[in-house]
């Protein structure tokens, strides 16, 4: 064999070792790729800060003292999530966090059996009450379901108004949590 058909060969063997498993690793991201499994968004959102000062005499029986405030920010969301899988999805949990300056706030969503007494605790809320999104739920491939979450911080208004963003996350069973974000 010549010095030059010996060249080309090694080439031609060496384009090849590239080329093939460059094409192989394409192909399989390109046709295995895995569709997200469901879409989601946020329809409304309402926010509701709280500051009482405890410092007044009330009907409780309790000893005074220092002036004290307490301050809570209720966030109310209205979500419609959708399956648009070939599989079940199966949600789990709810939370929100509110990215402050300098920390993360976590939240869960209210619990079922708490989702009603904040309308009652809050009569004023009570315009923007709907059903609430349970967790546990299952939605079949194409099914979409629609609910209210309801997220209570400790935090006043001052700290609310200073937070760079929100997003709310809803867990699925084997698959990355839905994370939907609220526009400050």
């Amino acid at each position: 064999m010549s010095e030059e058909s010996t060249f080309s060969r090694t080439i031609l063997i060496l384009a090849a070792a590239i080329v093939i498993p460059v094409v192989a690793v394409a192909a399989y991201v390109f046709f295995a790729r895995v569709p997200t499994p469901y879409s989601g968004q946020i329809l409304s959102v309402n926010v509701y800060p709280i500051h009482q000062d405890l410092s007044q005499p009330s009907t409780v029986q309790g000893v005074g003292g220092q002036n004290e405030t307490y301050d809570q920010v209720l966030i109310l969301a209205d979500i419609r999530i959708q399956a648009i899988s070939k599989v079940p999805l199966f949600l789990r949990d709810m939370w929100a966090n509110v990215n402050l300056p300098t920390e993360t706030d976590r939240a869960t969503a209210v619990s079922a059996s708490d989702f009603d007494k904040v309308f009652i605790a809050y009569p004023e809320l009570r315009q923007f009450q709907k059903p609430p999104l349970k967790r546990d739920m299952t939605l079949q491939p194409g099914q979409q379901a629609e609910g209210m979450v309801i997220f209570s911080y400790q935090m006043n208004k001052a700290t609310w108004d200073a937070r760079t963003g929100t997003d709310i996350s809803l867990d699925f069973i084997h698959q990355k949590p839905l994370v939907l974000h609220i526009a400050k």
